[in-house]
């Protein structure tokens, strides 16, 4: 049986796109019915917030109003994982106790992206944001980020308890297999 706590989520989750108005305001109503769409055609549940998405040029209140209706147009929120990335651990904690007092059932969480950040740093960040009590999956985008989220540091940030899973963007396919020899169940 898998552990809902650790591994809310399974199947295939998809990063929303999100509906703006012609005036570039967040068109709520819109994404909501996407949403429920996505879930309706076969999705299992919906990213919000994607890490390297328009979240970035959102305000506060758009970006935690994002995450709600994911939450409630989507049924269950386990059926959501919000994405948290921020340019600080502090700021990327918030998103994620936002996350939780919304609902959502587990965050995605790019590492410190404003600097090419040693292990040291990343290991600092991820267990910042675990203070948040969601389950984090990992988003590992080296080219964007310039910050490598090797198999052996995800073996470290799994076993020092901070994350439960990876979306593994490097180009390399062949790191689940390094990460699952590494870190033996972090991979279901």
């Amino acid at each position: 049986m898998t552990d809902t706590r650790t591994r809310p989520w399974h199947g295939i989750m998809v990063a929303t796109t999100l509906p703006l108005r012609e005036d570039l305001s967040v068109d709520l109503d819109a994404y909501a019915e996407h949403v429920r769409w996505l879930i309706a055609n076969g999705c299992d549940g919906v990213v919000p917030n994607g890490s390297l998405g328009e979240y970035q040029t959102l305000t506060d209140a758009e970006r935690a109003a994002v995450v709600h209706t994911a939450v409630a147009a989507a049924g269950d929120g386990a059926r959501v994982m919000a994405g948290v990335a921020a340019y600080g651990s502090a700021e990327s904690r918030r998103w994620a106790e936002q996350a939780a007092e919304a609902g959502a059932g587990s965050v995605l969480l790019l590492p410190p992206n404003a600097y090419r950040a040693d292990e040291e740093a990343v290991r600092a960040h991820y267990a910042e944001v675990a203070r948040a009590g969601l389950p984090i999956v990992a988003y590992n985008n080296p080219i964007d980020t310039k910050v490598d989220l090797t198999p052996a540091l995800l073996a470290r940030l799994h076993a020092d308890g901070n994350i439960v899973a990876v979306k593994e963007f490097s180009g390399d396919v062949r790191r689940a297999y390094e990460i699952a020899e590494l870190a033996p169940g972090s991979t279901s």
